[in-house]
């Protein structure tokens, strides 16, 4: 715990020259109080530590510090595992840096069917917690090198969905490697760090102060007494934040709200805007692209707000993200997701809704995701003082006080009662892990935070034999004479591809009946019903229309229709509904139009096709294994790249080309240049005059097929100085 304050030059620092340099480069001299207890705890030294201090109190210089110093003494690797995919991208441009000391940084996040052997040449190494979990399975090579594993937003070990990943990595890597876990402040904190025989330093400093309070009907009630009043609604907090020169983060719960809130905020804070101020503003308007979310959010924009939500494609998020911070966008209305690690602080943070929708109605949002909120506030280096406040819209404003204000975060608990994560982690350790028994099974789960935690073997131990009893009923497993665990080939290709045994059951299942009849639909439809994909909801007023949809094209489905009143109804139409969508996109139905039909939105439609193309891959991984028939296999592989690329089948052999997408690639095949000869036999004046085919696609489509192609100037292109086999100048002649 950290009770004293006290401050720790860099220059005391127990480290190597070099470190201190580069830190005293950022302008850095001195660290934060609770810095200074973590680098003091026998860190540095090789313990292992468990940090819980608020947003923006420094965790990440704190890692970074331990990181280099374990290199530059011991050599070998560090892994840094985030929870998001942007979070990765932002740690890697940080930890860059370092390679000015001769260390190597690397990222990876995706495919989770690769050793990523490539990966040994590097020191640093940032990987989502799924993307390092696929690693381990592996049994990448590097990974024996391992000797630190930084566990950033360790708290998400209490996440439903993701937790178990997490808890499973960190008792794999207990004792093989020095874990440094940094979290925002939970409530079991102590059980943590037994469990992970670490040291542990908790603080609520930060090295901006942040004030809390609550707003209800025009009133804002701070937590030390003082009491301000404002005219109109919450939306006055974000005007005078702005009005003083500040930023505004606003958190809602849906997307809708984000938007509706952006837009309606826009026309008071562009009130507020200068000339140069709107003049910049246009120009990141003109920068994006029109779809009916950008719209929305152009709208936003000339005002100076923007929303932040999953619905927005990742350029779109980076845009507003870097916008933001350079101070030309002064506020972001946003769901929960922007609070979950993007470093991303504002002068105040207005929490507009504590409850959010789940399976069973409206629920209250936990304190620590609400503390994670809050974190937001004050930019060190800018503010002095930070301002959280909690809007009370029809909730009782004391009891918003005493729960969200003064209240403590929940403790976290283990989530590998999660039976999809359960099942697939139980796998992994048969087929990637070397467990051979079920007593070996159990002592490892005995190693789990959810043992430590509850004390209890005996239920998971009853959990795991039901899913070791269902590996072997359906072919992943088998047991040999002695009671060993043999591991079959489906079992091993399953774990390795990352997906829940349950998916591959429901593939080899499908086996026959696409061999009958291999058809999209039925193809999209198996792949929506599966546990690793995300499906969009049908709405209610869409159902009888899915239903009718499903019974005209019943024949093709994979998947029976389920009765009206059996519990998978809705499920079942919603897997009609991705799959439709899905089928759009390999048929080229522009992607506004998609939106507009499906009422989803651009990050909705690139995350399912993300994971449509893992399951198309995977899908096609497991049918190798059962004596696949050649053509099924050819269709699949077609469905595949058609899926991938978003195109009819005749435009398979052009996309192949460099920057060749699906809009170019038709351009191309309907100006008559329908294959890669014709593209060769053409003159390059006749390729330019192609919708969306300028110099540098043409440059790059030449350099890709072996064609030199000739100088350029007022007169357009002319023949190259150097002849060479197969030049541009040949089809000049």
């Amino acid at each position: 715990m950290v009770e004293d304050v006290w401050i720790m030059k860099v220059d005391e620092l127990p480290v190597d020259e070099r470190i201190k340099r580069v830190i005293r480069e950022r302008g850095i001299e001195e660290l934060y109080p609770p810095q200074a207890e973590a680098l003091k705890s026998g860190v540095l030294e090789g313990k292992n530590l468990v940090l819980a201090i608020p947003t923006a109190s420094g965790k990440t210089l704190v890692s970074e510090i331990v990181m280099v110093n374990k290199l530059l003494r011991e050599g070998g690797k560090a892994v840094y595992l985030v929870p998001l995919k942007a979070l990765a991208e932002e740690k890697y441009r940080e930890f860059k840096e370092w390679e000015v000391l001769g260390l190597r940084v690397a990222a990876t996040t995706g495919d989770y069917d690769s050793t990523d052997e490539w990966l040994g040449r590097y020191d640093i190494i940032v990987a989502t917690a799924e993307k390092f979990d696929s690693l381990l399975r592996h049994g990448s090579g590097w990974i024996r090198d391992v000797r630190l594993v930084v566990a950033d937003e360790v708290h998400l070990i209490g996440s439903y969905d993701r937790g178990a990943t997490l808890e499973m990595i960190l008792t794999h890597m207990l004792g093989r490697a020095q874990i440094l876990a940094l979290s925002a402040t939970v409530g079991n904190a102590e059980e943590l760090a037994e469990w992970l025989n670490a040291e542990l330093v908790v603080s609520e400093w930060r090295p901006v102060e942040l004030r809390k309070g609550v707003f209800s009907h025009g009133e804002l009630f701070w937590e030390d007494g003082r009491v301000e009043r404002f005219s109109g609604s919450w939306e006055a907090l974000a005007v005078d934040a702005v009005q003083k020169g500040k930023q505004a983060l606003v958190f809602v719960n849906t997307r809708r709200s984000a938007e509706k809130e952006a837009i309606s905020l826009s026309s008071k804070i562009g009130r507020l805007l200068t000339k140069p101020e709107k003049r910049v503003l246009e120009d990141l308007i003109s920068s994006i692209e029109d779809n009916p979310t950008t719209e929305k959010l152009k709208r936003a924009l000339k005002g100076g707000v923007a929303f932040h939500h999953a619905g927005l494609g990742r350029s779109e998020r980076t845009l507003i993200e870097d916008a933001f911070r350079e101070g030309v966008i002064k506020v972001i209305t946003a769901t929960p997701t922007l609070s979950a690690g993007i470093n991303l602080p504002a002068f105040r943070v207005i929490i507009r809704d504590t409850k959010r929708y789940a399976d069973f109605g409206w629920t209250d949002i936990p304190v620590l995701e609400i503390q994670q909120m809050m974190g937001r506030a004050g930019r060190p280096k800018y503010d002095k003082v930070g301002e959280a406040i909690v809007v009370a819209r029809t909730e009782d404003p004391k009891k918003l006080f005493e729960k969200y204000i003064l209240g403590k975060p929940e403790k976290l608990f283990s989530m590998l009662a999660n039976e999809q994560a359960f099942r697939s982690q139980v796998l992994a350790l048969i087929a990637n892990f070397g467990v051979k028994t079920f007593r070996e099974l159990f002592d490892f789960l005995s190693r789990t935070f959810y043992a430590y935690q509850r004390k209890d073997t005996m239920t998971l131990e009853y959990k795991a034999r039901g899913i070791v009893s269902f590996l072997i009923e359906n072919g992943f497993v088998e047991l040999d004479s002695e009671e060993r665990f043999v591991t079959l080939p489906l079992g091993r290709r399953t774990s390795q591809l990352y997906i829940d045994p349950l998916t591959a059951k429901k593939f080899k299942e499908a086996f026959p009946k696409f061999e009958k009849n291999p058809n999209p639909l039925g193809v999209f439809q198996l792949i929506a019903s599966t546990p690793d994909m995300a499906v969009i909801n049908a709405r209610r007023r869409e159902l009888e229309d899915y239903l009718d949809f499903a019974y005209e094209y019943e024949d093709m489905l994979y998947l029976g229709i389920p009765y009206y009143e059996d519990s998978r109804f809705q499920g079942f139409l919603s897997q009609i509904k991705t799959a439709r969508i899905l089928l759009d996109w390999i048929n080229e139905v522009p992607e506004t139009r998609i939106y507009e039909t499906y009422g989803i939105e651009p990050g909705d439609l690139y995350r399912i096709l993300e994971l449509a193309d893992w399951l198309m891959y995977s899908l096609i991984e497991i049918y190798k294994l059962f004596n696949p028939k050649k053509d099924v296999m050819e269709y699949l592989k077609g469905l595949h790249l058609r899926l991938r690329h978003g195109v009819r089948e005749e435009l398979l052999e052009l996309v192949k080309l460099p920057n060749i997408g699906r809009k170019r690639a038709r351009a191309l095949y309907n100006a008559g240049f329908k294959s890669v000869a014709d593209i060769l036999a053409a003159k390059p004046g006749e390729l330019l005059s192609v919708e969306g085919i300028g110099l540098k696609i043409l440059e790059g489509i030449y350099k890709h097929l072996g064609v030199e192609l000739g100088r350029v100037d007022g007169e357009g292109i002319k023949k190259g100085s150097k002849r060479r086999r197969r030049t541009l100048d040949a089809f000049f002649d």
